[in-house]
């Protein structure tokens, strides 16, 4: 059962808040949960930020020896420190072993990926020197993706695997790194292991949380540093990233997952229910919201919501349960102009639109992650197959960040490429401006060609 609030009710400043306002809530949270769990597993009174430095400090100095030994504290997989990379062959291997219709659904999710990404790759211009500007793209040489993997490896996300390594492949990145973390008997799950090796991964490296994150930045001797690390995790993961963003790039502080519907009343109930569940089974904190226009299908949900969460198998319906009782809200507006207000606000990750007009909507809706646009496009399809990224911005920054593409892993260098007549026309204002800064020898660098 959905949470039912009025459009001016104060609770809604918990989705609404600023950005860092709604982090800052969730590294309470997660800080509260970490101390009492080292001080039993470490035997100190830490804080998350004290762990992580620790971590860093150790790979830093100790290298893959480091790696396995946090890797064991924190996932309980015994690896030696030269175990910590998945041979080729086993990739290959599990390729083999994963049922037919699974490799078939794969190849197509990279087929949908590739294609879309292609359409996202910026063109460069004036890179033979026929222009006066120009602009070059040009691929990072070495990412690292974050591929969750649950409780010790329990839930292998694979299709982050697609998700957040095509983009870089398209993108044309030389080198690819995977970590995620092992069982607890040291082994990584045969659909995540194949998905990898569909995309053409270069590294697969079976080590995951907070050490995962130190390994990518820091680099050991055998696992070269990376230039930017992408992909979901938990809040651990993402505080981890926080750490180590200015060695590297990374691409956004992501939290739990969302949706918000806006639904009027030609929506189907069902539709919306299970769109809302779909996101709610992620994770106890993942937030679903449904801002309900016009009579009747705020009542419809809320029946349908509980018939389909009767439904789900245990653990998914545990997870849903704890979710939507407190994170899953439903808001009745009185126009969807008064809807498109209160989404933008919110600036979710994704965004459905359930109503009658959609194209009407959309020009005003300018905060979301993703759109889905009517009853055809449910989100699920666009975390498995659609072709945009899934990783997308949480927790309000879609206000400000944007989901992982292409052009996430490309940098832009600028090219100046003068003839002698448009120095001479550029040249007296430079030097005015230099001048005007106090700047005497940029002026006199433009001076000295005017002899």
């Amino acid at each position: 059962m959905l949470t039912e609030l009025t459009p001016e009710d104060p609770r809604l400043a918990t989705v609404i808040g600023a950005s860092h306002q709604r982090f800052a809530r969730l590294v309470a949270e997660a800080e509260a949960k970490a101390r009492p769990y080292y001080r039993a597993l470490l035997g100190e009174d830490l804080g998350v930020d004290e762990v992580i430095s620790r971590v860093f400090h150790e790979v830093e100095s100790e290298g893959d020896v480091a790696v396995a030994r946090w890797s064991q504290r924190f996932d309980g997989a015994t690896l030696p420190a030269d175990g910590l990379r998945v041979p080729a062959a086993e990739l290959a291997a599990a390729w083999q072993r994963i049922p037919g219709d699974l490799q078939q659904a794969m190849l197509m999710a990279i087929s949908q990926v590739t294609a879309y990404q292609q359409r996202l790759l910026p063109v460069g211009f004036g890179t033979a020197l026929d222009q006066p500007l120009g602009v070059r793209w040009s691929p990072l040489r070495r990412v690292g993706a974050y591929v969750p993997g649950g409780p010790k490896g329990s839930m292998p996300l694979f299709s982050s695997v697609i998700m957040n390594l095509v983009p870089a492949v398209v993108a044309g990145v030389a080198e690819t790194v995977l970590v995620t973390p092992a069982r607890p008997d040291g082994t990584i799950a045969d659909e995540l292991l194949a998905a990898a090796h569909a995309v053409g991964v270069t590294e697969v490296l079976r080590v995951g949380g907070i050490p995962a994150i130190a390994l990518l930045a820091c680099g050991t001797a055998s696992v070269p540093a990376v230039d930017k690390i992408v992909g979901p995790g938990n809040i651990y993961v993402t505080l981890a990233k926080r750490h180590a963003y200015g060695r590297v790039d990374i691409d956004m502080l992501a939290g739990p997952s969302e949706v918000l519907i806006i639904a009027d009343d030609s929506a189907d109930p069902a539709h919306v229910a299970a769109d809302l569940l779909s996101q709610a089974e992620h994770d106890e904190l993942a937030t679903c919201i449904l801002l309900a226009v016009g009579p009747g299908i705020a009542s419809r949900v809320q029946r349908e919501l509980d018939l389909q969460l009767d439904a789900l198998p245990e653990e998914r319906q545990r997870t849903a349960r704890a979710s939507t009782a407190r994170f899953g809200l439903l808001v009745r507006c009185a126009t969807v102009a008064q809807a498109v207000t209160l989404s933008n606000r919110i600036a979710p990750e994704h965004l459905e639109l359930l109503v009658r007009q959609p194209a009407a909507l959309l020009p005003a809706l300018t905060n979301a992650g993703a759109i889905f646009v009517g009853p055809w496009s449910p989100e699920p399809i666009g975390d498995y197959l659609a072709g945009p990224s899934h990783t997308l911005p949480t927790g309000g920054t879609a206000r400000m960040w944007s989901g992982i593409g292409a052009d996430t892993f490309l940098r832009r260098t600028s090219l100046i490429n003068l003839s002698e007549a448009e120095f001479r026309r550029l040249a007296a204002p430079a030097i005015t401006m230099a001048r005007a800064e106090g700047m005497e020898a940029h002026a006199r660098s433009v001076a000295v060609r005017l002899g």
